[in-house]
């Protein structure tokens, strides 16, 4: 019920991302390390697919025909909730989100032990693919965006190495007990693959880099602070 109040038509997507994680460290009860927000709070709006947050000073605001999606996560003991929705206004958007949700459901269905996850993302295109939407007169077939993923989750790892594949053809990599997953499907009218642009607003420390001591590290950290 929260969401629904904030995410209104006229809201600037800031205000938006402010209030949620507001409200999510507060639920959360924020704790250093130990409680709090998983990643940046995306909010990204039409055919920005995924992984935008606004900055400060960004002036987007929501309008009555944007497809906007909400992502976010919070985490305690770097244990990682990852959640996202889509918010629309305008009706005619309702196919395409009913596409997706049926294609999510279906891929969290198809999840379990010893699966392979190539099996999850054909299954996922399978149901996807088999709807059509109709938008200012126009017939589109809903395309899964097949650069992008679902994957594994791990202690305060957001990413955690294994890819969830939303079109078949994957890898035969296999789920294991007692790995957590977050199954995510996009849905798109156009061509069905993304691209890097726009301004930058998240960063994730790379695992598979050796550490490399910088001598001044305590100092320029005590310059930052």
């Amino acid at each position: 019920m929260f969401l629904k109040a904030i995410c209104v038509n006229g809201a600037s997507a800031l205000w938006i991302n402010e209030r949620l994680e507001d409200c999510s460290r507060k639920l959360i009860k924020e704790s250093g390390l130990n409680a709090g927000l998983a990643f940046p709070t995306g909010c990204s709006l039409n055919n920005c697919a995924a992984h935008y947050t606004p900055n400060a000073g960004d002036p987007t605001v929501l309008q009555y025909d944007d497809v906007c999606k909400i992502d976010f996560g919070t985490h305690i003991n770097g244990r990682i909730i990852d959640c996202a929705f889509t918010v629309t206004f305008n009706p005619k958007y309702d196919c395409l989100l009913e596409a997706v949700r049926d294609a999510t459901n279906t891929g969290i269905k198809c999840a379990g032990i010893d699966v392979r996850l190539c099996d999850v993302g054909e299954s996922i295109q399978e149901v996807m693919e088999s709807y059509e939407v109709e938008i200012d007169g126009k017939t589109y077939q809903v395309k899964p965006i097949r650069n992008l993923n679902g994957h594994s989750i791990g202690p305060y790892r957001i990413h955690a190495g294994k890819t969830v594949p939303i079109v078949k053809g994957g890898e035969a990599t296999r789920v294991c007990e007692g790995e957590v997953y977050a199954i995510e499907t996009f849905g798109s009218t156009g061509k069905g693959v993304v691209h890097d642009d726009m301004d930058c607003s998240h960063y994730m420390k790379n695992f598979d880099v050796g550490h490399v001591p910088i001598r001044n590290l305590y100092t320029l950290n005590a310059t930052i602070s």
